[in-house]
């Protein structure tokens, strides 16, 4: 069976982070793109092909089309051995081959799904494309039944996003008391961390707050003595700052897998973030507490509790290690290799 892998990478994360890190772990598979895509289709062209088309069916631009025009190529070459095709973010890059498959017949196309459903639902209204689609996976457990019914696919299942626990790797020395850590910008709940910090601030003398988020991002942080706000962080800087946390502050507004929080796991750090949208498939009362989203008082109250508790920090820490290592890209290339033999066609 070929594996073709169509892939994407956001720019903000690290080299050791994000979903396109599967690759690395699969084996015997061919990525698209692999470097000469933008060889095949002049930008002029695939610029005017994706600025004509409907967005509301998926996100597809210049590069969507230089990955098509790849995959097709790649397709033709293996057309009568049994593949599989998946879109390592299937909110995006599926149109042409997808809805042509029929000139495929021993080709399969899946897609794994990051976005909580209720953005999808709004960014992607018209599903054509990935009706087409045989299989999916999502990466949060509150998706399965969502997808299943929005998309008509039966062949629906969670599989963990993965964590590079060779690369995150905690050092206990390292660790520096009264130090609370956020990262990222996506889906982070900026109203809550502003109003929350000032308060944690006046019961925990000395707190410091490292920020770690993109440049643009900046504004949204409010100025507090505590807090020191960070961009344009390297890999090693960031495994520094998870290293240097006494834990990780992570207010949500929704969520299905979080990057930070696997990272932070994976540094043995305990966790208090949102209870919501896929966060209770990856952490447990072990080693991490989950706060509705919008009770303050529960946030704060359970922030400095825990800074005060150094036995329940250390508990934690050590449940964050133990529960990070099923998170390991070589257990989940593992689940989704097996995805794979299912969803093919016999």
């Amino acid at each position: 069976m070929k594996k073709i892998i169509v892939s994407h990478r956001s720019k903000h994360h690290s080299r050791y982070s994000g979903y396109s890190r599967l690759i690395d772990f699969l084996q015997d598979t061919i990525a698209i793109p692999s470097g000469r895509s933008k060889n095949i289709v002049p930008y002029r062209i695939a610029k005017f092909i994706a600025s004509n088309l409907d967005k509301k069916k998926g996100e597809y631009n210049s590069e969507s089309v230089e990955k098509e025009a790849e995959l097709f190529n790649v397709l033709t070459k293996y057309k009568d051995k049994k593949s599989i095709i998946h879109y390592l973010n299937a909110e995006r890059d599926i149109r042409f081959i997808v809805n042509r498959k029929n000139l495929f017949k021993n080709s399969s196309f899946i897609g794994t799904f990051h976005k909580p459903n209720e953005v999808l639902e709004k960014q992607i209204p018209n599903t054509k494309y990935l009706n087409k689609l045989d299989g999916a996976i999502c990466v949060g457990p509150n998706q399965v039944d969502f997808i299943k019914n929005w998309l008509n696919i039966d062949n629906v299942k969670f599989i963990s996003h993965g964590i590079d626990t060779n690369f995150f790797t905690t050092d206990i020395n390292k660790r520096k008391e009264k130090t609370l850590l956020f990262v990222g910008q996506h889906l982070r709940d900026f109203k809550t961390f502003n109003y929350c910090i000032p308060k944690i601030a006046d019961k925990i003398s000395g707190l410091k707050v490292n920020v770690i988020l993109h440049n643009s991002y900046k504004k949204y942080i409010e100025p507090h003595n505590s807090v020191e706000v960070f961009s344009n962080v390297n890999d090693t800087d960031l495994k520094h700052y998870y290293q240097n946390a006494t834990l990780l502050f992570l207010p949500m507004l929704n969520s299905t897998a979080c990057n930070s929080i696997l990272e932070a796991m994976a540094m043995g750090l305990p966790i208090i973030s949102s209870d919501v949208g896929g966060n209770y498939g990856y952490v447990n009362d072990k080693n991490a507490i989950l706060v509705p989203k919008g009770d303050y008082d529960f946030l704060i109250d359970a922030t400095v509790a825990l800074l005060k508790n150094e036995d329940k920090i250390n508990e934690m820490s050590l449940m964050s290690l133990q529960e990070s290592k099923q998170f390991d890209w070589l257990n989940i290339a593992k689940q989704v290799d097996e995805f794979y033999s299912y969803c093919v066609i016999n």
